[in-house]
């Protein structure tokens, strides 16, 4: 058990360095194989099931002129069997503007929470929901 909550966890790091390398590949490696996965954004409209429509909308995402990742120092994570689920309640940041990913650094509240399932052996995500704190 102890073990599969050490690969849960590394999966938000993987988050985080697939984000700030825009990897849309790394990204979409936390994700079950299968097009049974649903990703929720934190704006209207952002709903998006299967692969192709999450990458589609990643890929955008990536090419803004800033780079995101999350602070991931709330994090509440449960697992049982196959199962599990991550909530992060902390920041988004953005790091960067004008196409640059160095500089000017902000951050506003964002909270997500993940829906996780081991599949032969491994963990991977199945939903992903964010959501901005306020606004919901």
């Amino acid at each position: 058990m102890k073990n599969d909550q050490v690969a849960i966890r590394s999966s938000l790091d993987a988050l985080n360095a697939a984000c700030a390398s825009r990897d849309i590949r790394g990204f979409m490696e936390l994700f079950s194989d299968t097009d049974d996965i649903l990703f929720v954004g934190s704006d209207k409209g952002e709903v998006y099931q299967g692969r192709k429509s999450t990458a589609d909308f990643m890929q955008m995402l990536f090419g803004l002129p800033f780079v995101f990742s999350f602070d991931l120092n709330n994090v509440t994570l449960r697992q049982d069997g196959n199962s599990a689920w991550i909530f992060s309640d902390g920041n988004m940041i953005h790091t960067g503007d004008k196409g640059k990913s160095t500089g000017k650094v902000s951050s506003k509240p964002y909270r997500f929470s993940v829906t996780l399932v081991k599949h032969d052996g491994r963990w991977k995500w199945q939903l992903f929901h964010g959501s901005v704190p306020g606004v919901e």
